[in-house]
Parts: structure tokens; sequence; C-alpha cells
């Protein structure tokens, strides 16, 4: 078969074929779509592969139902298979950019999804290029049903892939730590009875009064209860103003003094997530309400406490563009007791035992089945061994609840910027 009598064969390919592959790459594009504002959030990098893949399979599904051809059909295929590519990369190896590089990612149920669509994009391009059945007129009878069957079923499945309980709360082609943190705050926000919108902006804008004293209008208080019970008693302390003992000893109250200043002047070396990164720390969880966005960095992670190095920074959103808040420090000192930390009887360390913990950071809170950890690539960890300490030191970020309270009060849903 000559090239015009090809082009011409092209020139009659059926509806039906033209519109199950429109189809499929639309079902690809709006998975992309709808996670791209979360992966920006993970770095400019990944936000800017999935905002191109999706705008690449939407021109893709337009082009061929107005203008098919075969350089299409070419680009279609080699286009959707290298998004295979990347996927496998990503699953087998990791990517060289974001905030834990190079780190295999799990894969969850609407990424497996896209993939699927896209393979059968690939598969369906190559048939039509080197088949005659692009020529063949479908049957109505059989085409409407059989299109229509397809298209139902790619928005069903592409919706479902959104929701967290088919998805299995993990991020979609990416990152499932900020999905599975966020939707265990947002269990509980909702299992305590939702927060109104005004309610929100009001406790931001530090509306009425009591914020020290656990009076219900601090944005963490409004933000919901805490992510689970163990973060209620025995996790983070109980919720509100730390126990505060008097120091009497002079010669301790200059040592804390001392050790204060050291941890302000370690907070100053990473004013912005971004100069973390940079410094080795990766992002473990995303922003959450009374607890910031938590950075660690491993090699830092040992028996020891050492205040010139915090194991832990917390920030105020979950993209590099956060700002510092607070410090952590963690050390593995065993099950019975914290380590020799801050001078003094105030620095209240606490355990988070049987987190669920995965690739990419934690993705899932204490109360996580060992069954649903698995699901979302994870292990659970018995934590026992292991104490840490959040640090309010941050100049503007004292916390009103006690410096080295379990949780900050003026960290809510959104934390007000004077510079936005």
């Amino acid at each position: 078969m000559g090239p015009a009598k090809r082009r011409d064969d092209l020139e009659k390919l059926d509806g039906t074929w033209r519109w199950a592959l429109a189809a499929l790459s639309v079902g690809g594009a709006f998975v992309h779509f709808a996670v791209m504002g979360e992966h920006f959030d993970e770095s400019t990098w990944h936000g800017a592969f999935f905002a191109v893949t999706a705008w690449f399979q939407l021109a893709f599904a337009l082009m061929v139902l107005l203008r098919p051809s075969r350089p299409l059909l070419r680009i279609g295929m080699i286009g959707s298979a290298a998004i295979i590519g990347a996927w496998v990369v990503s699953r087998a190896f990791g990517v060289p950019v974001g905030t834990d590089p190079w780190t295999p990612e799990p894969a969850a149920f609407a990424d497996i999804l896209a993939t699927t669509f896209e393979a059968l994009t690939v598969a369906g391009c190559a048939a039509l290029l080197w088949s005659r059945s692009a020529v063949r007129r479908v049957a109505p009878a059989v085409a409407l049903p059989a299109v229509g069957a397809l298209g139902a079923a790619v928005m069903i499945l592409s919706t479902l892939s959104l929701v967290p309980a088919v998805a299995g709360e993990g991020h979609h082609h990416g990152d499932s730590t900020e999905a599975a943190a966020d939707h265990a705050h947002e269990e509980a926000t909702t299992g305590g009875g939702g927060v109104a919108p005004e309610d929100l902006a009001a406790a931001d804008h530090h509306a009425g009064s009591g914020i020290e004293a656990l009076a219900g209008t601090s944005p963490c208080e409004v933000s919901g209860p805490p992510v689970s019970k163990a973060q209620a008693a025995g996790g983070h302390g109980e919720r509100g103003p730390s126990p505060q003992e008097a120091i009497d000893d002079p010669a301790v109250r200059e040592l804390l003094g001392q050790q204060l200043t050291l941890a302000r002047t370690a907070a100053e070396k990473y004013p912005t997530a971004q100069d973390a990164a940079a410094a080795g720390y990766i992002r473990v969880t995303p922003y959450l309400p009374c607890i910031g966005a938590h950075w660690i960095k491993p090699s830092l992670m040992d028996d020891t406490f050492d205040v010139n190095e915090p194991e832990m920074l917390l920030y105020d959103r979950s993209g590099e563009d956060g700002e510092m808040v607070g410090l952590s420090y963690w050390a593995r000192t065993g099950p019975d007791a914290p380590p020799e930390g801050f001078a003094g009887p105030n620095d209240l360390w606490h355990q988070h035992i049987g987190l669920c913990i995965g690739a990419s950071g934690v993705v899932g809170n204490e109360e996580t089945t060992k069954e649903e950890c698995a699901r979302r690539g994870g292990q659970k960890t018995d934590g026992s061994d292991a104490w840490m300490v959040h640090a309010w030191v941050v100049p503007g970020w004292e916390s009103a609840w006690g410096l080295f309270s379990g949780e900050h009060p003026e960290l809510g849903e959104h934390v007000p910027h004077t510079t936005d």
C-alpha cells in the first residue's frame, strides 16, 4: 500500500475508533489535572510534568477527533509510551527531583488507572497505524453502545480514582504522604463536627480571645480535634498549654537560656523549606494544622540530643516556599525514658508508636491498621524506643501554649502571611 493510499485510508478513519482514543486520552488528562496542584506543592518540576502531560493528552484527544492523521497517531503512541516509561521509573527507582530524589514511590489506584489508559492509547494507535481495522465501518448498533460504555467506564473510574477510600488515600502518580496525612486530619475534623469557612477565617485572623487558655478560639482548636487519639493523649500530650514548672536554680535557668540561644541560631540557618532541602532535609509530612510540615535529616537521627543539630524542622506550608515556625528534636534512647534534653523540667518529650511509614515518609497515623498501611505502600513501625520534642524558638512563632508544647495554637487550617 503506497503513501497516498495510506493517507486515504486514514481519512476514512471510523468515528468509533476516534472517539475511543479520545475517551482514553481524556481519562488520563483528567487524573493528571486533578493531582497537578498537589505535585506543584512537592516541587515545581513535579507540577510542571503533570501539567504538560495533562495538556498533551487533552490536545491529542481533540486532534484525533478533528484532524486525525498518521503523524498524530505516532505522536500519541510515542508520547503515551514516554509517560508510561516515566511512571515505571518513578516506581522502580524514583525520580531525581523533589523532596526525596531517587526514592521509589508506591503505586496507587489512580496512577495505575492513568497508566492503563495510556497503555490502551498506545495499543489503539499502533493498531490503527498497522491494521486495516481503521477503515472498517462499525455498525451504529455496535458503535454507539461500545463507545458509550467505554466513555462511561472512563468517567466512573476516573472519578473513583480521586475518592480516598478507593484510591488508597495516597497521592495519585506520586507522593502518598501528603494525601494520607491530609485525609487523616480531614477525618478527624469532620468527625468532630464541620468547621464553617467563616470560623476558619476568623481564627486565622486571631478573632476572639483566650488563645493561650484553650478557649476554643485559636486557629489550632478551630481546625478540629487532634489527628489521632494518640496525639490527643500520650502522643503530643493533652491539647492546650503544656504544664510548666518553675526553675528555681539560677544555673539551670542560665543553661536553658544558652541552649535556647543555640537553638534559635540553628533555626536561622534554614528560614525556608528550600534551605532545608538544600541541607539534606526531606519532607516526611505535609503541612498539618497545629504541628506544621515536618522535614527530617536522616543522618542526624541517632541516640543523642544536640541542640545545634535539630533532627526535624517545622514549616508553615507543604512546599519548598514554607517558612520556618519551629524545631523538633529526636533521639532513640529506649522505651523507658527520654533523653536529657533541654535544661529544666519543661521539655515534654513524646512518642509516636505505630506510625505507618512509606518510601515518601509518614503515610498513616498511629491508628492506621497494618492492612491499610500495607495498602498505602508502608509498614507499621514500633517507635517505642524513640522520643521527640517540639521547640517553638523561631522569633515571631513563640507558642502561647509553652515553649515545648506539643501543638502550636496559631497553626490552623491556613496560616496567614503578611506578604501574601
